[in-house]
């Protein structure tokens, strides 16, 4: 099978790397390290690896994930976890989010082909209607995109600023395997600044000029984490930034592939008694930005 040659020779270079030797046998007078073919292999493991990342999402079979984003930046502190549901074709999705560990889920629901999507207001947004739903057009009336997934645009847009940085500055971009206990991990890494206008580090617009160019120059490291047949399990950004007297910036943003989704998962819709239809582009730009805001105000 294809996927049992590439994870062999996925281990093989790994534990090549991690020895700092080639595959061959050393020759007498060359030592046993060889530097160019450690880094060698090396590349063409984190590439094997972020190409089985990338699979992953190309490919999204029904998926239960995580994904967990915080932020510290000054005085500000941002904490935000979103959990998904896909499964099926037609797909049926939840979505949940909460702005704290121990804060109240808000939960997005997109019944199996249809053309609205059904939201449960959390505590904080409880106000926005007289109903616990409420309703608006959904994002997949025109069919599954897996970057519309909120778990998966966290995942679509790290892949695109790992991209970025690779043409940017190839040269400062970790690459780095090693094998683990669950398989394997290949660090790869984005500039801050790519990850910034991407959406993914959520510093504040309104505190983004202390950000230096030299923190947005900042390359913070990206681990994948596989298992031993060269599945995505998950992946981790982390890093602290820093430049003089500027404020230290704080990140990590995490996905974690729980399992695989059962039809089960899917609420069903809601009684349309306890539903709210917002319709209208005004309307909706309305909610969606006092939804999105972390403490709204009645």
């Amino acid at each position: 099978m294809r996927v049992t040659r590439v994870t062999r020779r996925l281990a093989c270079v790994v534990v090549c790397a991690a020895v700092a030797a080639g595959c061959a046998q050393p020759t007498t007078g060359r030592p046993v390290a060889d530097r160019a073919s450690a880094e060698q292999a090396t590349a063409a493991a984190v590439k094997r690896g972020i190409d089985a990342f990338q699979d992953h999402f190309t490919n999204l079979g029904d998926e239960h994930a995580r994904v967990y984003n915080y932020l510290n930046f000054g005085d500000t502190k941002i904490t935000t976890e979103h959990e998904s549901y896909k499964v099926g074709d037609p797909v049926g999705i939840l979505q949940k989010r909460r702005f704290a560990a121990d804060g109240d889920w808000s939960e997005r629901v997109t019944p199996p082909g249809s053309k609205v999507d059904f939201i449960k207001l959390d505590a904080d947004h409880a106000f926005m209607a007289p109903t616990p739903w409420v309703s608006v057009p959904s994002i997949y009336a025109d069919g599954f995109e897996t970057c519309f997934l909120l778990t998966a645009w966290a995942a679509c847009n790290v892949d695109t600023s790992i991209g970025q940085t690779a043409l940017d500055v190839p040269d400062e971009q970790p690459s780095e395997a090693r094998a683990t206990d669950d398989g394997f991990e290949v660090t790869t890494g984005a500039l801050l600044g790519v990850m910034l206008d991407e959406g993914i580090v959520s510093v504040p617009e309104d505190q983004r000029d202390a950000l230096t160019e030299r923190m947005r120059k900042t390359v913070v490291p990206v681990t994948i984490r596989l298992d031993h047949a060269m599945e995505f399990t998950g992946l981790v950004v982390r890093g602290t930034v820093t430049d003089g007297d500027a404020p230290k910036l704080e990140i990590q943003l995490e996905y974690e592939v729980l399992g695989e989704a059962a039809e089960s998962d899917i609420p069903d819709a809601p009684d349309a008694a306890e539903v709210t239809a917002i319709t209208g582009q005004a309307a909706l730009d309305a909610f969606w930005e006092k939804f999105n805001d972390r403490t709204p105000q009645e």
